[in-house]
Parts: structure tokens; sequence; C-alpha cells
């Protein structure tokens, strides 16, 4: 199928009413929170259609369109969960939306049903017994910062209103759902842990907090009975069950990144990413020496939690290409461990190179100057990633066999506002957000042409 021009779109959305709200969650494999799993892995080993020898054949499937705004018209930060037949994403006007996950019968679909929230959205929702959860922005200060929780399968309405809510300061940390509690990071650098099935009221208090000393975007990430979360100098690891407290002590916490001390260096917007006992954040220095301004670290969670040492040290550090930085999520699937960065998608050893200080084993561009704040996503042997000059590709994940590769499949989505966020790859489909089009939020679906 061909992109549908802005005039084609435009007209379609003139025409649009809301489709009849709440679908049945079928149980297929999903892709319910960012980062896939609750360990952030960002990998969907599940995905058997769409691999490194199909990906080429991608073609777009449909548009969905959701509401927007004189002022705020788009997808900032904001990646779907894809649960069933239904995708999940908040917009920057301040919806939670509900898109058909499996296409509608057009080139343009429009939302299932929808939620207003208090402001804007830059955090991706999670789905988890039969509730979708998502925050809205906001500060202490202005109070509009809420954890909201709704009904998956909608509300038998076009609009919906939450289960529970809970006031939690934030900025762009996505929940993470994990055994019945949602974690999430506020933006008066706390972590959160909630019932995530609620309290019986319409407002909930957190189980329990942890202090991160200093805020932090990233979305927490959950693996060997732990909950781990940046803060804007450092990673910081907590009991997932709690204490037994209402605020509870770090278990270990790593080293203060580079040029924290001088406030030249911090976690930007990565959370955690944790395969097997090997925990990964990058940071970036803004006057490193040498032009290393981006660094990954690789820490050994079983040995910093042994000594329970709060300033533990990393097992390696590598660096991508001298004046080149990762702000986001990693991901990690086969052993190599990638990061989006403001020119390039890069590969590194998961496992270190047997020195302190590692390089990288092969990076790929789409040909475009572009920054990225999405994360890349791995699936069926392919590692996507998206520009913000609205390109998303996918290249080998096992490389190419030089240092620097070309990809596999790339498409261009919206040129002139392409904001994009991290793809999503689950029952062979490719669904990527964030261009504004025809005044009007947007999620791209990619399918293999039949």
């Amino acid at each position: 199928m061909k992109l549908p021009s802005m005039l084609a779109v435009a007209g379609a959305l003139a025409m649009m009413v809301a489709a009849a709200p709440g679908v049945a969650q079928a149980a297929s494999p999903a892709w319910p929170q960012f980062g896939f799993d609750a360990a952030k892995t960002g990998a969907n080993p599940a995905e058997k259609t769409v691999t490194r020898g199909t990906v080429a054949g991608l073609t777009l499937d449909y548009v969905a369109v959701g509401p927007g705004s004189d002022l705020f018209d788009a997808i900032s930060d904001s990646s779907p969960a894809v649960v069933g037949d239904v995708a999940y994403i908040g917009t920057d006007s301040g919806f939670l939306v509900a898109w058909p996950a499996t296409g509608c019968g057009s080139d343009t679909c429009s939302p299932l049903w929808t939620a207003k929230l208090s402001n804007g959205v830059h955090t991706t929702p999670a789905v988890a017994g039969g509730l979708v959860f998502i925050s809205s922005a906001g500060s202490v200060d202005n109070g509009i910062g809420t954890l909201y929780a709704f009904k998956a399968a909608g509300c038998g309405q076009a609009t919906c209103k939450p289960v529970w809510s809970a006031p939690v300061p934030n900025t762009q940390s996505s929940p993470t759902v994990a055994d019945g509690v949602l974690y999430i990071v506020s933006g008066d650098g706390r972590l959160l842990a909630f019932t995530a099935a609620g309290c019986g009221k319409a407002t909930c208090a957190p189980l329990w907090s942890g202090n991160l000393k200093t805020s932090g975007n990233g979305s927490p990430a959950v693996a060997n009975g732990l909950v781990y979360a940046t803060s804007s100098e450092r990673l910081i690891a907590f009991r997932a069950a709690g204490c037994g407290l209402r605020t509870c002590p770090p278990v270990w916490a790593s080293q203060p990144v580079a040029g924290s001390d001088t406030g030249a260096g911090l976690i930007q917007d990565a959370g955690p990413t944790v395969s097997g006992d090997k925990v990964y954040f990058p940071s970036v220095d803004f006057q490193a020496p040498g032009g290393k301004a981006g660094t990954v670290y690789a820490y050994s969670s079983s040995a910093c939690l042994a000594g329970n040492n709060l300033n533990c040290s990393p097992l390696w550090v590598a660096h991508p290409a001298d004046f080149d930085s990762i702000n986001t999520s990693m991901t990690v699937a086969n052993g190599i461990l990638y990061g989006s960065a403001t020119g390039f998608v890069y590969a590194f050893n998961a496992n270190g190179c047997g020195q302190p200080v590692c390089g990288f084993l092969w990076l790929g561009g789409l040909g475009q100057s572009g920054g990225t704040r999405a994360a890349p996503s791995v699936a069926g042997g392919v590692v996507y990633y998206t520009q913000n000059v609205g390109l998303i590709g996918g290249f080998d994940a096992a490389g190419c066999g030089d240092i620097t590769c070309s990809p596999l499949w790339s498409a261009f989505t919206e040129q002139f506002d392409g904001f994009m966020t991290t793809p999503v790859i689950v029952n062979g489909r490719v669904y990527v957000a964030g261009p504004a089009l025809a005044g009007q939020p947007t999620m791209w679906v990619y399918h293999l042409a039949k």
C-alpha cells in the first residue's frame, strides 16, 4: 500500500466518527509495556513473521489517527503498548487513545475509545490485569502530574473515566508492572510502588517509596527480586517486595556517572535494562575529555548486592563514536546490547570485551541527520531504530560483517513533523508513532504484503 498523502488523510479525517469502544483482548503475543517486559530488554523473542529474511517486504498497512489540538497535535515520547486487538498510546494533547491494533478495513483508523487526562503524556502505557496504566506530565508545584488506571477493554462509551488514579509528579518515566505491582519514578526523585489492581478507592497512595535523591526520567526495571531505577546521576536498586515500611532504603547503588561531579554529566531519559545478572544504562558528559561524550555502563547486580554496596564499580564501560551519546534506555538480545544515539544505532557486546573500557561492535545509520529520543527494539533478528526526521529502519541484529551497516528496510512516515517514538513489533506488524498529520497524532502500522 502506498503512503497516503496529506490531502487524502485530511479528507478521511474529516469524515471519521469514533468507532465503537471496547474490544475483548485475545490471548495472543503482546508488547504490553515500554521495553516489552519488566526487565526492559526491548526485545520480543516470539516474533516469527517479520524477520531478517522478510523485513524488506514491509509495507504500510494503515495509519491510526486520534484526537489532537491546535497547539499539541503529536505523540512525542509515548510508544504503543499492544495487547490483543488494541494498541494504547498517549498524546501531547493529553489523551489516552485506544486504537485497533489489527486495522479497521480502511487506510485510516479512528480510536476505539479515548480518555482525557490532566496534562500531556510523555510516557508509554502499560497493560496488565485487565487494566491499562498511563501517567501525565506535571510537577509538585502545579499538581497535575497523575498516574491513571483504566479498564483495558474500555467502558462501553467513546470516552472513559479511570478506575483509580494517584498524584505522581512525573516527567518521562513510563510505568512498569510486575507481579501485581506498578513501579514508576516521580519527578521529585522517588521510586513509587503501587498495587496495580488499585486500593478500593478512587485515589490511591503508594505501597512504599524509595529515595533516588535526584530526579530521573527512565522507566524502572524489575528482575532478580529487585527493582532498578536511574536518577540523574546513578542507578539505585531496591527490594521489589519493599521492606515493610513506607520508605525503603536501597540495597545497592552504582557509582555516580562520569561528569556528574562537575554538573556536565548525567543520565538523561534512560532507565535500566536487565539481562540475567547484568544491568545496563547510558549517560552523557557534555564536557568529556577527548570527545568521549557517551558512556555505557554494565554492572553485576549480584556482586553489588552481596556487599550492600552503595558506590558499586561497573564491570566495564563502553563508548559510542566520539562526540556521540546514547540518551535512551538500551535494548539487549542474544548477547548484544543496542543503543540509539544522535546519529546512529550502536551495537555492543553485552558481555564486554575483556577490558575495563570497550568500544562498539558496529553502528548503523539511515542516511539522514536527525536526533532521536526513542530506544531501539529487537524482534525476529532485526533491530529497529527511528530518527526525528520521520524515518524508521530495521538492521540485521547480528550486524553486517563491517563496522558500518546499512538497513535491511526503511520507510518515511511524515517528513515535515517527524518526531518518532520507540517501535513495537508484535504479531507480524511493526508499530511506530509520533508524526502529526492533518492536525492529528498518528500511529503508522506496517505489515508484510500478501
